[in-house]
């Protein structure tokens, strides 16, 4: 399939891969953001760096992430074996995963910790939970900072993103290797509906549905470990969408990394 062709929505079945997805969104709309250096283009990506910040505050994930990755390095160590596979290639991405999942163990603090010790951000977490927070009556300071010179603010910003590095090299690889270790199947939905029972003895971690971009449907997934089931629904922006009730033929991937 031409995924270049296709939009591709993706339904996660585990709490991790839910979080690396939002986290995968927040990255790419603060490579787009940091574009624009305009002071509400700064604006724009101080509160995705926020946003970031926020989900990066459970306890546990740096515990996830290291558990994550070593159960990536169990299956790609098995692939040693195979005589088609690049040696190299594959000493190498092994090497990298062990090393982030030693850093995440090793590390005593939060994900971003350095950030959330940055007292206008600090404030800013508190008046944006308001609608048009973080106005200079709110902030002055916050003020006095966009108004600085672009190179001054992007600086700021760019060193600020530099504490999730780690965490987005992480995100990339655990979402590129789910994704890469699939079987995709084309299928067909009657009436604008499929669904199908699941093997639970399989490790299935995402699934993934792809339409062509000139489709006039788009999917609803719910699933679990027994079960999927996808309701094809006419689009509409302003009214209650309604089931599409033709056949929609489309390309479903199962990943199980």
């Amino acid at each position: 399939m031409d995924i270049a062709n296709h939009i591709i929505y993706e339904q996660p079945l585990n709490e991790l891969i839910r979080v690396c997805l939002r986290l995968e969104q927040l990255f790419a709309q603060a490579d787009h953001q940091i574009q624009d250096t305009s002071d509400q283009g700064t604006r724009a990506i101080v509160v995705t760096i926020i946003n970031i910040l926020q989900l990066l505050e459970r306890p546990d994930l740096k515990a996830k992430l290291a558990k994550e990755l070593g159960h990536q390095i169990q299956i790609l160590s098995r692939l040693e074996r195979k005589p088609e596979v690049d040696l190299p290639k594959l000493d190498q991405l092994l090497q990298q995963l062990q090393n982030l999942s030693e850093q995440f163990i090793n590390s005593s603090s939060k994900i971003g910790q350095p950030l959330r010790q940055v007292e206008m951000l600090n404030s800013l977490r508190l008046h944006l939970s308001t609608p048009g927070g973080g106005c200079s009556f709110d902030i002055p300071v916050y003020a006095y900072w966009l108004n600085q010179t672009e190179t001054v603010r992007e600086a700021t910003v760019r060193h600020w993103l530099a504490e999730f590095d780690l965490v987005r090299l992480a995100v990339k690889l655990i979402l590129k290797l789910v994704r890469e270790e699939s079987r995709s199947q084309t299928k067909q939905a009657s009436n604008g509906f499929h669904q199908e029972l699941l093997n639970p003895q399989t490790n299935l971690r995402l699934i993934r549905v792809g339409l062509p971009v000139n489709a006039d449907v788009y999917p609803e997934i719910s699933l679990s470990r027994h079960f999927l089931s996808i309701r094809f629904y006419s689009p509409s922006v302003n009214a209650r969408p309604s089931q599409f009730q033709q056949n929609v033929p489309f390309w479903l991937s199962y990943c199980t990394a």
